[in-house]
């Protein structure tokens, strides 16, 4: 895939940090350093995976570039414009370029509407379509997820996992989005529907041009919709690259751990290959164990 490279969003070396809660009034207060001196380009039209363990800065990350977690230090740009959420204007014009899509798509889907109002929603809010407008374009992005004109009626509690993740997708699309954050959006699915979910994904990109920062702890799964893969441990962004290069030729110790994890998963590892991979984990724990 050559999808055009123009620089859409960037960000530049941003950190955060959360205060630990303290255990005594008396003691000083003490600090969590959640990311450090992360920097990170995704071109117009691009997909740029980010994968890391669990407490990685993966989530920070996404709530910095969604515009939901203030940043110590450094610069979220889009379109080579710094992003100031303190103007109103540039506020709205910031949430509609840039949606989301969650793990968790039931929690996130208003269980007394039907699909339609969802859909519907953001558009109302936005007040740049008439009724009859985001009636149309209700069911265009219906028919561009793969839902049924009668399904629209319906509320979310009537679809399966799968179908409220394509839900999902068609709300963060409905402003007509030019980045949408997907953080762990198929982690939560059985893996032929996460095969689904994927290939729809891959033909919404195609047939729009949106812009996709898809965030997951599955590197395999990243590899197969990424153009693009950056690795995170510890807030610090460790390897950057294409995505089959991250994965064939891996520099950093962490991101070759993270592949012999993958293969480790597979019941059809050889016992041999296993041990390589405890191996490995020793040898990146005496390394880098103690390093941030």
């Amino acid at each position: 895939m050559n999808p055009p490279v123009d620089p859409l969003l960037s960000v530049e070396d941003v950190h955060v940090r959360f205060a630990r809660r303290r255990r005594g009034f008396w003691r000083p207060r003490t600090w969590h350093t959640a990311l450090s001196e992360v920097s990170l380009t995704i071109g117009a039209g691009q997909t740029v995976g980010l994968v890391g363990e669990s407490g990685s800065g993966k989530s920070t990350l996404a709530r910095v570039v969604l515009g939901l977690q203030p940043r110590d230090q450094g610069q979220v740009r889009l379109r080579g414009e710094e992003v100031d959420l303190t103007r109103p204007d540039t506020t709205r014009a910031f949430r509609r370029a840039v949606q989301a899509v969650f793990q968790d798509p039931y929690g996130s889907l208003n269980p007394t509407m039907t699909v339609a109002t969802i859909l519907d929603e953001p558009m109302r809010i936005a007040g740049e379509l008439s009724t009859r407008d985001r009636q149309d374009r209700v069911r265009e992005l219906a028919e561009l997820v793969g839902l049924t004109a009668d399904q629209l009626d319906r509320y979310p509690y009537q679809f399966s996992g799968g179908q409220r993740q394509r839900i999902a997708i068609a709300r963060a699309l409905a402003p007509a989005p030019d980045l949408v954050v997907l953080d762990e959006p198929v982690s939560a699915l059985d893996v032929s529907i996460q095969s689904q979910v994927i290939d729809l994904l891959e033909r919404i990109q195609a047939t729009t041009g949106v812009s996709y920062l898809f965030i997951a702890h599955d590197l395999a799964v990243v590899r197969h919709i990424s153009h693009r893969i950056a690795v995170m441990y510890r807030g610090r962004i460790v390897e950057e690259g294409k995505a089959d290069q991250v994965c064939d030729e891996p520099s950093h110790p962490y991101t070759r751990l993270l592949l012999a994890s993958a293969l480790d998963a597979d019941p059809t590892t050889s016992a041999r290959r296993r041990e390589r991979r405890r191996g490995l984990a020793r040898a990146f724990a005496d390394e880098f164990g103690a390093h941030t």
